[in-house]
């Protein structure tokens, strides 16, 4: 062969085994880039969620998961926003900046979590926070989402090859953004539902605390009365039995003095009465049995040992269990009022209807006191034990030197009135 036909071949061989190694090298770089990047993808789908479900902290999760991003995309920085309360937090970063939270509106959280994978010119307009220290940055950010709804940012940050930037990460950052946006969904409502079982059983303990008062609070009572009877109303009559037969005796022999019996008699079946009125009253006033909330606290305030105002209109009438723990709560607070609120002290009654339920407030001017102290006095587990029992709640506010405000909210129902045979909002029968 003569010489130019060697320089061809030599030429061609040489050119043939140049494309050969680039093509061997570009298949290995995207390669590597591929493995890279699904690194981040399978840590997202894998790794991320089982650990999570095993009780491993969010926050330490999420690191690692900023640490593989960067890590598969050789990025100079990579971060994870989470989005609660309104603002974008920054949770882990790699490495570690510290970023002021980004406060979001209604307008801008839909932007920003219908947005694509977008970049620092976009961030310029919609999140300009996010740029803050960093301006003149190479991003790439994706929003976290699912079924709508925002969880927060995931940021790419890189300097070199910057024209290369989306190309080599959107596709890659979009799928990790889903994966997560869905297990932070399920930690969230994992939060929530745990959330709710603790308050279920914290209410289940004080439902079954407030039992045992109430069942112990109810023997209590009845040894009272029994005692009241027996010291009280029991020696009356017993006096009275005792004059009558004696009566019968003198009836013949000593008029004068039989007379004189009958009158003692008399006076001893009135106090008799009055014994047992008061009693009565005790268990249950007449006042709120014939006339209602209306009639019987006015009555009640009167008597009260405090200055005290009222004001109940148009609150109807409703089952007498409903009224009576009303009624004795509103009572209770007026006498913590005058046990603790000290001298000169006032008070107001306020009972109302208001969606569905019936609501009443007793304000003083009083001492006030922690709030934290609240739930130590006698009086106040009286009032939450009684609102407990009809489905109630009980609420206080109170400051040293503002006073205390006690107000409590029974539902009411149309149905449960019904099952009790009376009509909403209708009288019942003395």
């Amino acid at each position: 062969m003569d010489t130019p036909t060697l320089v061809l071949i030599g030429l061609l061989a040489t050119l043939f085994l140049a494309g050969g190694l680039f093509s061997l090298f570009t298949t290995s770089a995207r390669r590597r880039y591929e493995g890279a990047s699904l690194s981040a993808i399978d840590f997202a789908r894998g790794s991320f969620a089982s650990q999570l479900s095993h009780g491993v902290p969010m926050n330490e999760l999420l690191l690692q998961l900023v640490e593989a991003l960067r890590d598969s995309f050789k990025l100079d920085a990579a971060e994870l926003w989470l989005f609660d309360d309104g603002k974008l937090g920054l949770v882990a970063s790699e490495p570690a900046v510290p970023r002021e939270p980004i406060a979001l509106s209604t307008a801008e959280e839909s932007i920003v979590v219908n947005a694509r994978v977008s970049s620092a010119a976009w961030a310029k307009v919609w999140l300009p926070g996010l740029l803050t220290g960093r301006a003149e940055s190479n991003l790439r950010v994706a929003p976290i989402r699912h079924s709508g709804q925002l969880f927060g940012l995931m940021v790419a940050e890189r300097a070199r090859n910057a024209d290369r930037l989306a190309a080599e990460t959107d596709v890659r950052l979009e799928e990790v953004a889903r994966e997560v946006g869905v297990a932070v969904n399920k930690a969230r409502l994992d939060k929530a539902l745990q959330t709710s079982l603790d308050r279920l059983r914290h209410q289940a303990d004080e439902l079954q605390a407030s039992r045992g008062r109430l069942v112990a609070a109810a023997d209590a009572e009845r040894r009272r009365i029994e005692r009241d009877l027996h010291d009280g109303a029991q020696q009356h009559l017993v006096a009275m039995a005792i004059k009558a037969k004696l009566i019968e005796q003198l009836t013949d022999k000593d008029p004068a003095r039989a007379l004189q019996l009958t009158h003692q008699l008399q006076q001893d079946a009135s106090s008799a009465l009055d014994e047992i009125r008061s009693l009565a009253h005790g268990i249950y006033p007449p006042l709120l049995s014939s006339g209602g909330l209306s009639e019987a606290l006015p009555s009640a305030c009167r008597r009260a040992p405090v200055s005290a105002s009222v004001e109940v209109n148009g609150v109807g009438r409703h089952p007498a269990e409903v009224e009576s723990a009303v009624y004795f709560c509103c009572l209770e607070a007026l006498q913590n009022v005058a046990k603790y609120a000290g001298g000169g002290a006032e008070a107001s009654v306020h009972v109302w209807k208001d969606d569905g339920q019936l609501l009443f407030e007793v304000v003083d001017s009083g001492a006030g006191f922690e709030e934290q102290e609240a739930g130590k006095g006698v009086g106040l587990t009286n009032m939450k034990d009684r609102l407990g029992a009809v489905g109630g709640i009980l609420e206080v506010e109170s400051a040293p030197g503002k006073g205390t405000r006690i107000r409590g909210s029974v539902p009411l129902s149309a149905s449960s009135l019904g099952t009790l045979g009376v009509a909403p909002d209708q009288g019942f029968e003395p």
